[in-house]
């Protein structure tokens, strides 16, 4: 009888322990629209696929304001909390991870990685390495810059800020460089390593350029204000890889990528890891066309004269 009776208490007090959700390390490079909207989709794709939070998962989810010296010690904090898993949003805090994270049973899911391949963090985009593998912002600017030939048919020179520091950056220049020599474009390129040089340096553009396109730049989308009030100064509308500033009007328009679909992307993935399956042995996810949306501020469409052809009128806000 006490046998039974000590059994029966163990099981008790031993089922909520073995019970306990899995926790989910969140280490982002900084607060910004769409970083959030791509962990939200993430939470979203975790929920659907039956793991609920505070049940089956918590998250602690931490940022470091875009600073990248506290990057490490963002990474050092969530590896002492022994997560089931990190999410490391961008480049720079994906590739500070394999450095920082000594701990490689912690399997390490990346997201808004536009290159993960060139950053060094999987070996290839067949499979993801023996801790890394996740979802990609990787661009179509073919796609995009046939939407710009469409809204801007006599567009000839597009401005390109980026910052040549980043590995992100230099992935976009080049795939930007090869869809605009298909569609008759040419780039202006330039380079910008400080938030505090990018009016001086767009000011170059005047007179060179007919638009400015805006890549998947973290030093440019989180400045996003100082690119747009650049435009207006030298006279050409901008053009952007996120919706956000279109919807609030201050850019004409967006071949977008959906966040929210990468962050769910990147929640597959780590449900996959999460029921057993190693890093290695997951490609990392790539976007594919119906990824991407095109939005137009009417607003900006009638400040720069700019008519809407009838093939792009669903596109079009108020």
């Amino acid at each position: 009888m006490f046998r039974s009776l000590s059994l029966l208490l163990l099981l008790v007090f031993a089922g909520p322990a073995l019970a306990q959700p899995k926790l989910i390390a969140i280490a982002n490079f900084g607060e910004h629209p769409a970083l959030r909207a791509g962990i939200e989709g993430f939470k979203a794709e975790l929920k659907r696929q039956g793991m609920v939070e505070g049940k089956d998962v918590v998250y602690d989810d931490q940022h470091v304001n875009f600073d990248r010296t506290l990057i490490p010690q963002l990474l050092t904090n969530a590896q002492s909390k022994k997560p089931a898993l990190i999410l490391a949003v961008t480049t720079p805090v994906a590739q500070s991870s394999i450095r920082v994270v000594t701990d490689k049973s912690i399997p390490i899911v990346f997201m808004s990685v536009v290159d993960p391949v060139v950053a060094q963090i999987v070996p290839s985009w067949q499979a993801g390495s023996a801790t890394h593998t996740g979802a990609t912002l990787y661009p179509d600017f073919n796609e995009s810059l046939a939407f710009v030939k469409q809204l801007l048919p006599s567009a000839r020179r597009i401005g390109v800020p980026y910052n040549p520091g980043e590995d992100n950056d230099k992935t976009n220049l080049t795939e930007m460089r090869s869809a605009a020599a298909k569609a008759g474009l040419e780039v202006v390129e330039v380079g910008i390593d400080s938030p505090n040089d990018i009016s001086q340096r767009l000011q170059s553009l005047k007179d060179r350029v007919d638009a400015i396109f805006v890549i998947q730049s973290n030093l440019l989308q989180t400045s996003l204000p100082v690119v747009a009030a650049s435009a207006q100064r030298i006279g050409v509308p901008a053009i952007n890889t996120l919706d956000t500033p279109v919807r609030s009007h201050t850019f004409l328009a967006a071949h977008a990528m959906s966040y929210e679909r990468m962050g769910a992307a990147a929640g597959r993935i780590a449900v996959r890891v999460l029921r057993g399956e190693k890093p290695s042995a997951i490609a990392p996810w790539r976007p594919a066309r119906e990824d991407f949306t095109a939005v137009i501020s009417r607003k900006q469409a009638e400040q720069w004269r700019v008519p809407v052809p009838a093939a792009l009128a669903a596109s079009v806000i108020d």
